[in-house]
């Protein structure tokens, strides 16, 4: 076990550092004020509110509370969305396994400190930045920081950047950045700034009440010079001058969609999304274009066996019952083993020897009594006509896996290649399992006329093969590192192409922009870090609940999962807590349907 620091030592460095300030979950209030107060039409009635405040009787100024009562309906629908998903956060706050003094204890993620040493296993998530001291076949998924959804392999001396989560393997790092010199803030850099876009009909009231103010002054003028002749006393002619020009106000209508909205938010969060700007629900029918994010977004994080082709003299109903009994007896079973026993449900047995699956050796096998099976990337494998196959299921974006029997016992140190003389038995084909409901969703908004861009930090081949599998047209595949960066050049491109693979971050907002630009209404829908330049440059922003805290911070709307009330197996749908017994997650009570 390392030494690691003192908490003297921890304790100095913190201090020094000064505790930082709490992660902002969602839209600041501050935020939510301004979005809700600094508005055309409140700041014409202040206007006239303030010269009759001035010159006036107090009561000609009662209109005024048309502003409180139309900011009050917006901040009320989004300070409750903020704080549902405060809630959520709260409980899912994360905590990180450091060493200190030989000792292994977890601190709150605010209480790390550069020069700690941090350990991640399997399922944990990397919380800092930093060197790696130790690693034991360590491999990361970084897809919410590159959007590449394969594994990435690490070793000692290589670098960790925080949201990675740990798929396989162990490791030790020294930490070198956290919070906001982290690689995650920083490149969400642009997250923390006020995001307030206009929605179409808020854009047309507003040019209207620019259209009524010309008018209003023009009036105005005329009603004073008038006034101004029949020397009428200044509190005569104020309050005659603003009677006469506020009922020019669409006061009324103003409220009425306020109201509108707020009705809309309270409906669609009992469908479990959470509006956190009201005008989001209007744009929604307004948008002709979505650009989707794909790992995590289209698909689960787990994987989905599509096929299975035997060899030429091999039944595919044997192979099935052979692979299933393999899956369920490993006991060390990876991501693929794991889709293939859940696809191929078998009886296990003990295995008589195993291999665990290396990202250096890429094959795996384990023994039984019928003799040993071997798992792993076709290159590893002599397959003779089954390799041509899998090479052109490897083009067209899927992952292939080749089966080979061989006897037992296994080697005891394992090289990099497999053992020679293994009789190739057939390939596995795998993808990403799809989100459910992600075909139907993908159908309803074609059939709505909705245009639908893909872009992922995965390889092309492999965004369109999921494409593809939801029902998207494939009309265009793109790579992004080749991507024109003149706007203009892009949004010809981005017309015309539906997947874009290897993007990166700034790849997605310019490619967002240039749709704009374009003329196209777009929404972005992401859960990622490296979602987030594009989810700002969008006009209507979407994202998950169960996304990173910065791609919700900056979303108009929250997709919120579904979650259960304890104690019971009936799901619940979340507004406002209620009082003891509700949900934990939700703060409501179980549904009774």
């Amino acid at each position: 076990m390392p030494v690691g620091l003192s908490e003297r030592e921890a304790a100095q460095r913190l201090a020094a550092r000064g505790r930082p300030p709490r992660r902002r979950t969602g839209r600041s209030y501050a935020s939510i004020v301004r979005a809700n107060v600094l508005t055309v039409f409140n700041a014409i009635l202040a206007g006239f509110g303030t010269v009759t405040l001035i010159f006036g009787d107090w009561r000609d100024a009662l209109f005024l509370g048309v502003i409180v009562a139309n900011s009050g309906i917006g901040i009320t629908q989004e300070v409750r969305a903020k704080r549902a998903l405060d809630r959520l956060s709260l409980l899912v706050a994360p905590r990180a396994r450091v060493v200190r003094e030989q000792r292994e204890r977890e601190v709150p993620l605010e209480e790390i400190v550069p020069g700690d040493l941090a350990l991640v296993a399997p399922g944990e998530q990397v919380l800092a930045d930093g060197r790696l001291l130790a690693a034991t076949d360590l491999r990361l998924d970084e897809s919410i920081l590159s959007g590449e959804s394969e594994p990435a392999a690490r070793e000692i001396g290589e670098e960790v950047r925080s949201g990675a989560f740990v798929l396989e393997g162990t490791g030790v790092f020294e930490v070198t950045a956290v919070g906001a010199e982290s690689f995650a803030v920083r490149l969400t850099g642009e997250a923390r700034s006020f995001r307030h876009p206009r929605s179409p009909l808020e854009r047309a009231i507003n040019r209207l009440l620019y259209a009524l103010v010309a008018v209003v002054l023009a009036l105005g003028a005329l009603l004073g010079y008038s006034l101004y002749h029949r020397h009428v006393p200044i509190y005569t002619a104020v309050s005659t001058s603003t009677a006469g020009v506020v009922s020019m106000i669409p006061e009324g209508l103003v409220v009425l969609v306020s109201l509108t909205y707020a009705v809309a938010a309270v409906r669609m969060s009992r469908r479990g999304i959470l509006a956190q700007q009201l005008n989001a629900i209007e744009s929604l029918a307004s948008v002709d274009t979505i650009c989707i994010d794909k790992t995590g977004t289209l698909t689960e994080s787990t994987l989905r066996v599509i096929d299975i082709l035997p060899a030429a003299d091999v039944s595919e109903e044997w192979l099935r019952s052979v692979l299933g009994e393999a899956a369920a007896s490993a006991s060390a079973r990876n991501a693929t083993l794991r889709a293939i026993a859940d696809a191929l449900p078998a009886q296990g047995q003990t295995p008589l020897g195993e291999v665990p699956f290396s990202s250096g050796r890429r094959w795996s096998a384990v023994a039984l009594r019928d003799g040993a099976l071997f798992l792993g990337a076709p290159g590893r494998f002599a397959l003779g006509p089954l390799h041509a196959r899998a090479q052109e299921l490897q083009r067209e974006g899927r992952r292939v896996l080749a089966i080979a029997s061989g006897r037992s016992p296994l080697p005891e140190d394992p090289d990099e290649q497999p053992p020679a003389g293994l009789t190739p038995l057939g390939l596995v084909v795998l993808a990403e399992e799809l989100r459910p409901g992600a075909r139907e969703t993908i159908a309803f908004l074609r059939r709505e006329g909705v245009e639908i861009r893909v872009l992922s930090g995965d390889a092309p081949q492999t965004v369109a093969a999921i494409a593809r599998d939801v029902g998207i047209p494939v009309t265009g595949v793109l790579d992004g590192e080749s991507l024109p960066s003149d706007l203009a050049e892009l949004g010809v491109v981005a017309t015309q192409a539906t997947v874009v693979g290897r993007i990166s971050p700034e790849g997605k907002r310019a490619f967002v922009q240039a749709l704009d630009e374009q003329g196209h209404y777009v929404a972005m829908i992401g859960d990622g870090v490296n979602d987030v330049p594009a989810l700002k440059s969008s006009r209507l922003a979407i994202a998950q609940s169960s996304g990173t805290q910065m791609a919700r911070s900056v979303a108009d709307l929250v997709l919120r999962t579904s979650c259960l009330s304890p104690g019971t197996s009936r799901a619940c749908r979340c507004w406002w807590p209620r009082g003891a017994g509700h949900c934990a997650i939700c703060s409501e009570w179980p549904s009774s349907t």
